[in-house]
């Protein structure tokens, strides 16, 4: 398809909430966040182990990413660049993988001023795209297939720019026009489906690029449920590109501005520090993530503005009145009701008498007074770390139980050619010789089934004169 030399650009609306990311896009970080990288550095690398429920088994993703010589790695400036490309290209309805744009427009898109600095940073950031490679293995979700695959591809595989000097005094920035092409992998993905929608301003809005980060993540992991839990190191290096030189520490220490800010901003729910990262062991943590609810929408005649409407709600789906759940969040801290709604639910599971005959009597009872956890109670975090644990011991057995079994094997086999080695060296007489010994001193019940015949005879025929082979080559030792 030609493109003209100059064409009218709509422009843009300003507010472009509803935006689009390219769900594998959002899963792996696309650049390092540390702050000091090699300067001769050209890769970067991110693996992680999930189960995949095609081949029922826990697989691990990798993905690999180079840069050119000339321009480098990505740079989280890059990575809104490249969101930018995609929100463009949604205008456009994900028609053609060749998107006509103006370096002016792209610019307000981004937020970006409009000044020469601007226009060179958007002209490096193309570059560096247009140079890098993406390597997935095992890590790039085909929805069309629905598993995921290996693929490897350049994210741009060109791009035109009009810079000011090809404007005519009588046309505007507007009137000409540059391109960028989508390497085929991602644009099928986008033709595909593999989006969900994005408030791109609500990203634009953010200040942290670890915030940034963390939003296109968790946005997209929150429509699965509404609490993460990870644990912190894997998360931290993998999926929001944290270097790996820091310790668990440092780590809560880099994250903590941005769970902040979208904390502040009404995206996560705010959370004490020993809530969201926890600890469960010395060199292990996790973090935990739970997606803000909205806020109900009261009028003045109806019950008083609260931040817990949340737990309001949750106490109402469980039988209890609205005025008596609007009280009991007023009166109590938050942690205490949920504590108690986490132990209710878990003895309704259990069938318990203790809440068969008034249930939400007994849950604002155990509210009221606080009432302590049964022994045997498991809370939801510990269920989970519990069957996380059980997991990775299944799955250490079952590596060992395999590793096993390749050594058996490879011992089985390295014995199976020596005894062959043995018997092609000797010659036909005394091959026979050996095998007439080897039957003589066979054991009474070998002997017999050697007589019978079959494949039975057979097979006791065979252990018989491995078993003489050994004995001499031992022998020989």
């Amino acid at each position: 398809m030609e493109w003209p030399e100059r064409i009218e650009v709509e422009s843009m609306p300003m507010k472009t909430i509803d935006g689009r990311d390219e769900l594998n896009l959002a899963e792996f970080p696309l650049c390092a966040l540390a702050h000091r990288r090699k300067p001769n550095q050209r890769t970067l690398h991110f693996e992680d182990r999930i189960w995949d429920e095609l081949r029922r088994e826990m697989i691990t993703r990798q993905l690999t990413i180079t840069g050119s010589d000339a321009f480098g790695l990505p740079t989280a400036l890059d990575d809104e660049v490249l969101l930018g490309l995609v929100q463009l290209t949604k205008q456009h309805g994900f028609s053609d993988r060749k998107v006509p744009f103006s370096r002016y427009q792209l610019l307000k898109l981004l937020g970006w001023r409009d000044d020469t600095k601007s226009y060179e940073r958007l002209e490096a950031s193309l570059n560096r795209w247009t140079g890098v490679t993406l390597y997935y293995r095992n890590a790039w979700w085909n929805k069309s297939r629905q598993s995921w695959v290996d693929e490897k591809f350049h994210v741009l595989d060109n791009v035109w720019l009009c810079h000011r000097s090809d404007l005519k005094t009588d046309f505007g920035e507007g009137t000409f026009i540059s391109a960028f092409v989508w390497n085929d992998v991602i644009f099928r993905s986008f033709q595909a489906g593999n989006l969900k929608s994005l408030d791109f301003d609500f990203v634009k809005d953010l200040d942290s690029a670890i915030a940034k980060r963390l939003y296109r993540l968790l946005d997209k992991r929150f429509f699965h449920r509404t609490r993460w839990e990870f644990g912190l190191k894997d998360f931290a290096y993998e999926h929001i590109g944290l270097s790996r030189g820091y310790d668990a520490s440092s780590l809560k220490r880099k994250l903590r501005p941005g769970i902040a800010e979208l904390e502040m901003k009404g995206f996560l729910q705010p959370m004490a520090e020993n809530q969201r990262f926890r600890k469960l062991c010395a060199t292990e943590w996790r973090v935990i993530f739970t997606k803000a609810m909205p806020k109900l929408v009261t009028s003045d005649l109806a019950s008083p503005p609260s931040s817990n409407d949340n737990l309001v709600t949750a106490l109402i789906q469980r039988g209890v009145t609205r005025r008596s759940a609007q009280h009991a969040v007023q009166e109590f801290p938050a942690d205490q009701i949920e504590q108690q709604i986490e132990v209710f639910d878990w003895l309704i599971s259990r069938k318990d008498v203790k809440v068969s005959r008034n249930p939400p009597g007994w849950l604002m009872s155990a509210i009221t007074d606080n009432y302590s956890p049964p022994k045997d109670f498991v809370s939801r975090v510990e269920q989970a770390r519990r069957d996380e644990c059980a997991a990775e011991t299944k799955r250490q057995g079952e590596e060992r139980e395999k590793q096993r079994e390749a050594m058996e094997r490879h011992r089985e086999e390295k014995r199976e050619q020596r005894i062959m080695d043995f018997l092609q060296s000797l010659g036909d007489d005394e091959r026979m010789q050996l095998e007439k010994d080897a039957l003589v001193q066979a054991p009474k019940l070998q002997r017999s089934l050697i007589q019978r015949g079959g494949s039975l005879g057979a097979a006791a025929r065979k252990a018989v004169i491995d078993a003489y082979v050994l004995a001499r080559l031992l022998a020989r030792q």
